[in-house]
């Protein structure tokens, strides 16, 4: 075989290596293009596959913790101090398997407080962190990220607690510690209308100075012991 020929032979491989490859990579890109449009067709009904799963227990790094006497003395206090006030809820929270655990909750209204003992008091109670509500995604995700904000309460919470939406028509909520890192729950609190930018103000001091003080009298030394310290 002449040089010629030996030349047009190894630009012919090479022209041949490059076409593969060529091919491979655009095959490649295609196969990503449809998978993405096809999940971003399909994604409501992804989502709800996912967040109407059974909740699967897996091991996690849930912080338990029991809200103490003199936490439940302060809360109390807070309904009897201020009439906008109507209860106060404290939920645990196990990111892993999508759960919001009831620790603590009172109203001086005794409807709102019958329901709270109906819907919390059961051994199995199974309510999700993030549901099929984008709101009350939204919701959830600021309070993880350490922020304070008052909702209406049918924006996020009808699918939860249908029958008090009337009766809870804001709700207030406040990040255990109230502060971004080491979310173990949140402080929420129900108003009985919604307040003004004055009152916005008062129950949004009032509020994040309780939740500091649960966090470090009560969460911490939960997360102290678990930890054996």
């Amino acid at each position: 075989m002449s040089l010629q020929d030996s030349a047009i032979s190894l630009a012919a491989k090479i022209l041949s290596i490059i076409s593969l490859k060529k091919v491979a990579v655009w095959s490649f890109a295609a196969i990503v293009v449809l998978i993405g449009f096809t999940t971003f067709q399909n994604r409501s009904k992804i989502y709800a596959a996912i967040t109407s799963a059974p909740v699967v227990e897996t091991p996690s790094t849930l912080i338990t913790y029991e809200v103490s006497a003199t936490s439940k003395d302060r809360l109390k206090q807070l309904i009897d101090d201020d009439d906008l006030i109507s209860s106060v809820i404290i939920m645990n929270a196990d990111l892993r398997n999508n759960r919001r655990i009831p620790i603590y909750w009172y109203s001086d209204d005794p409807l709102v407080l019958k329901t709270f003992e109906s819907q919390f008091s059961r051994s199995n109670v199974n309510i999700p962190l993030f549901t099929a509500e984008e709101k009350n995604n939204e919701n959830i995700v600021g309070v993880i990220n350490g922020e304070f904000a008052c909702n209406l309460y049918a924006d996020g919470n009808a699918s939860l607690y249908p029958a008090l939406a009337s009766r809870l028509p804001t709700i207030c909520r406040a990040s255990l510690p109230p502060y971004y890192g080491q979310f173990s729950g949140f402080l929420a609190i129900t108003l009985v209308r919604v307040p003004s930018p004055d009152e916005l103000i008062s129950i949004k001091s009032t509020t994040l100075a309780l939740a500091t003080e649960i966090y470090f009298r009560d969460i911490v030394p939960a997360n102290k012991k678990i930890a054996g310290e």
